[in-house]
């Protein structure tokens, strides 16, 4: 069966047409990805900005036409963070229904499931007990597992875009600007680390555009194989972070090569440094996957949309 599984995020549009069966991904055919910023002024208005919905638009019109050239059997999109908290979240499920997508949102504790098992790419090691940390635009996910049991799984309103918005004026960040995002930062984390440290952590592993934007400046340039499964330390994410504070957003543009990222990659690096250092752990292990991989997975296995 050949499915196309989407992820349409806060800030984030993601689409992965793979084949394979009840036993997993068996091959990739395409991975596309482009920067939609769905989630522009959701947090301050409540709603999907018109704008943001054009762009929502002209994505899955483009992704659509790839998908009808790959000759998909099922489609399935899911949207994430700013879909759940928008009041006019119905104009986008119109969108997909007018371009023959069928949209679901992901309440939070699904997409905990989904992340899981897809930042996992479907290879669970029954020996470690990992957590998942899935940043966002809107939302961060925390998804503890041991081998294919999730143990814990919460869904934080902290993301990148979210936080930009609410707490960055300026770039370079202003020391003040940088504290209160921190503070903020770890008030949310304090609601999840007790539940995860009752579990003894052998990993976290990191998935979406930031980690992997992170670890595409360190390696020279995205290589999904390089990416995938590399080690950032914790003196690296602190080294990006401290980077990301004091740099404009053309010079990341210009610079670090993070296009329609450049402006909200601090506020999403400073969500994972703080996680990793809340947790006392040395650093964090990169994934390439994600929520894409995980509605492909659930449609391959279960033979029908999620």
């Amino acid at each position: 069966m050949k499915v196309a599984a989407l992820d349409l995020g806060t800030n984030t549009f993601l689409c992965l047409i793979a084949e394979g069966g009840p036993g997993g991904i068996t091959k990739v055919h395409k991975d596309l990805v482009e920067v939609v910023r769905l989630g522009q002024d959701v947090d301050k208005t409540g709603m999907l900005h018109p704008d943001a919905l054009v762009r929502a638009r002209k994505c899955l019109g483009e992704f659509k036409k790839e998908i009808d050239k790959q000759g998909v059997d099922r489609i399935l999109a899911m949207a994430t963070s700013a879909a759940r908290d928008a009041s006019n979240g119905q104009d986008l499920f119109d969108i997909g229904k007018e371009l023959g997508i069928p949209i679901e949102v992901i309440p939070g504790e699904d997409e905990a499931r989904i992340s899981y098992q897809g930042a996992t790419g479907g290879v669970i090691d029954a020996t470690k007990t990992k957590l998942v940390v899935d940043v966002g635009g809107g939302s961060t996910e925390f998804i503890v597992g041991h081998g294919e049991k999730i143990l814990f799984g919460q869904s934080l309103d902290m993301g990148g875009v979210r936080l930009t918005e609410r707490f960055v004026t300026q770039q370079p960040v202003p020391l003040n600007e940088q504290k209160n995002l921190n503070d903020y930062i770890y008030s949310e984390l304090k609601k999840v680390l007790p539940e995860i440290s009752r579990n003894s952590l052998d990993q976290i592993l990191a998935v979406a555009g930031t980690p992997t934007s992170i670890v595409a400046i360190e390696v020279g340039g995205f290589d999904e194989k390089r990416v995938d499964n590399y080690f950032l330390s914790l003196e690296r994410l602190q080294y990006w972070v401290d980077t990301f504070a004091q740099t404009s957003v053309e010079e990341k543009k210009s610079k670090y090569q993070l296009g329609g990222r450049a402006d909200i990659i601090y506020a999403g690096a400073s969500i994972l440094l703080n996680t990793v250092k809340a947790l006392g752990m040395t650093g964090l292990v990169v994934s390439t996957k994600g929520v894409r991989y995980g509605v492909a997975l659930e449609m391959l296995r279960s033979g029908s949309p999620a």
